[in-house]
């Protein structure tokens, strides 16, 4: 708490700011009543030892295990019993549990498979789930146990969380080949694994499909679907089925309401989210502090302070207290509005009411500094989380955030001591971090340094995308140098990588400032040809580029496309018209083309 309070204290120092004055008289009386209410796979290859070397090691609180086992040995019974309770209680390490399973496929009679399937279990809540594998495997080859419906759920689970759903449906074929009946658990993991994959359209077949034959689909099915459709911007599917749970009795939750209500806050159908709220509540299903903090995120986003400040008064009025996510979700809001002051005095209020800020929070406020340009003040907060010790240390979204910001106000340099940084911490840098310091490079003319760094992204193995190439591609245009530009973007095919819209502007506009306006147009062409369409800022870069070596019909023909395509002739284009209708006596023409657009 203390070190909360000093964190708070520094932030308030560093956040003397003036409420804008755009900002309605109405909303920063909402805000401060808001303010006010707060405060009162596959196997691993590493995984290939013999079965007695996983079981052996030299750990100190494995000899405890091997005294206990030791212990109990006289007593089959007594031994099974503490094995059940440190399975439910969970085992500390993975040398602890294997130290009892090789005891456990030494005794005589072997256990239960029951007995087996439940220490399984107990392997996968540790998240091992490549050893729960091998030993799955281990105890079949050896003929410990046969395999049963459970102990291949089991098998299904593990690589659907490895995302190897494809293995999972293998072991689904195993099940009906050797005479069983998979359950509702089998086909519910199957569906969470496709989901985890973005594979939701199958998910929802397999799902329709299990109804059809008659399986009754659980809470944890209709919910795993639904989630997968909420994310996948399906919401109106996910009512549906809602729809659906509530007619043949499948027990609606409010696990299923928060998913969707949230859902629909995030594509800002507030008053669609409400009245799904009202709903819950007819039925009888309660609302928690996650159905509130989705409301409340909603009525911000859309600027609806007053509603949000009439929702929290409902929400502490039914007991139900903010938590670290209601709170997040108001700084979060308050920064995109350009309110970092009021944001501040959130996090204070928070650690005021002893719910300490996490990483999430400090770095959502530190982005609304960097939206606002004040990147001194986003490196306080940054330079605080390093010297916190009570679980605030940076994180990849922390790095890049402060990295991102030191890019926007030139000094990409500092942001590249950053990088190094970041890895002394054991945090390493992802392909958005690296892309972002390569942009950074690339606008502040490094474009050595760039070059260096891109092929820093290649030997380290990164899977690059097209915007790492896109921006390097813009940084080397940028520079003048065209023909090292046209190797980047004419290597892309031999990457497996697709130009998109930015990339094909990216060089189009290149080309035109080149004046080389017949190879760009060519290059438009092909873009259409290989189902990229032009946007507005493609098309206006390439008339502009008509327009500045007078070749005025080609551009007006060119503008009439893009006019009749639904886009609009950006400022420059629409100067460089005016000026063309003063100088060639085409103002007839060019306003009317200029009134289309």
């Amino acid at each position: 708490m203390k070190r909360a309070a000093i964190a708070s204290s520094n932030l308030r120092h560093g956040a003397v700011f003036a409420v804008q004055n755009g900002t309605p008289k109405s909303t920063i009386s909402a805000i401060r009543s808001l303010l006010f209410l707060i405060n009162h796979p596959i196997l691993d290859d590493n995984f290939r030892a013999s079965f007695h070397s996983q079981t052996c090691t030299t750990n100190p609180s494995t000899h405890r295990k091997l005294q206990v086992v030791n212990n109990f040995s006289s007593s089959r019974t007594m031994f099974l019993k503490f094995v059940t309770k440190q399975c439910r209680g969970g085992f500390t390490n993975l040398d602890d549990a294997l130290v009892f399973f090789n005891r456990m496929v030494q005794l005589q009679p072997l256990p239960s498979i029951a007995c087996f399937n439940h220490f399984l279990g107990a392997i996968v809540r540790m998240k091992h789930y490549t050893t729960a594998i091998s030993l799955l495997k281990k105890m079949e080859l050896l003929g410990i146990v046969e395999p049963s419906v459970c102990s291949l759920n089991i098998l299904i689970n593990c690589y659907c969380h490895l995302n190897r759903v494809d293995i999972g449906f293998s072991v689904l074929g195993r099940i009906l080949k050797l005479g069983f009946e998979p359950d509702t658990f089998t086909l519910t993991t199957l569906i969470r694994g496709l989901c985890g994959e973005d594979r939701v359209g199958q998910a929802v077949e397999l799902f329709n499909d299990m109804v059809a034959k008659g399986f009754q689909p659980n809470v944890v099915t209709c919910t795993t679907i639904i989630n997968g459709l909420c994310k996948t911007g399906n919401t109106s599917a996910a009512i549906g089925l809602l729809k659906k749970m509530e007619e043949r009795n499948w027990g609606a939750n409010n696990v299923v309401y928060n998913t969707i209500i949230d859902s629909l806050c995030k594509d800002k159908l507030v008053s669609e989210a409400f009245n799904l709220f009202s709903d819950m509540i007819s039925k009888g299903i309660l609302p928690n502090v996650f159905t509130y903090s989705s409301l409340i995120h909603g009525l911000c986003s859309s600027n609806q302070w007053k509603e949000a400040t009439r929702l929290l008064n409902e929400m502490v009025n039914r007991k139900i207290e903010p938590n670290v996510w209601t709170f997040t979700i108001l700084v979060d809001a308050l920064c995109k509005e350009g309110k970092i002051a009021e944001a501040v005095d959130i996090v204070e209020v928070m650690i005021q009411r002893s719910e300490v800020p996490n990483v999430v929070t400090y770095n959502t406020l530190m982005d609304g500094y960097c939206l606002q340009g004040k990147f001194d003040e986003a490196k306080k907060i940054f330079d605080l989380m390093e010297m916190s010790q009570s679980g605030l240390a940076p994180d990849t979204v922390t790095f890049t955030t402060i990295i991102g910001g030191l890019c926007h106000s030139g000094k990409p340099l500092a942001a590249q001591e950053i990088i190094r940084e970041m890895r002394a911490c054991g945090q390493e840098p992802n392909l958005m971090t690296y892309s972002i310091l390569l942009d950074g490079l690339c606008k502040n003319k490094h474009l050595v340094e760039a070059m260096t760094l891109f092929r820093e992204m290649e030997e380290i193995g990164l899977h690059l995308d097209i915007v790492p190439y896109s921006i390097l591609i813009n940084g080397v245009c940028r520079a003048g140098n065209l023909e090292a530009a046209r190797k980047l973007f004419c290597s892309l095919s031999t990457k497996g990588l697709q130009p998109n819209i930015h990339t094909y502007t990216i060089m189009i506009n290149g080309l035109c400032r080149e004046g080389l306006l017949s190879e760009a147009n060519m290059l438009l062409e092909k873009m259409e040809e290989c189902g990229c369409s032009p946007n507005g800022v493609t098309y206006n870069i390439m008339a502009q580029g008509f327009l500045r070596n007078n070749e005025t019909s080609r551009a007006m023909q060119l503008i009439h496309e893009m006019v009749e395509k639904g886009f609009s002739a950006d400022a420059s284009t629409v100067t460089m018209l005016i000026d063309l209708s003063d100088n060639s006596g085409l103002n007839h023409s060019v306003l009317e083309l200029l009134h289309k657009s």
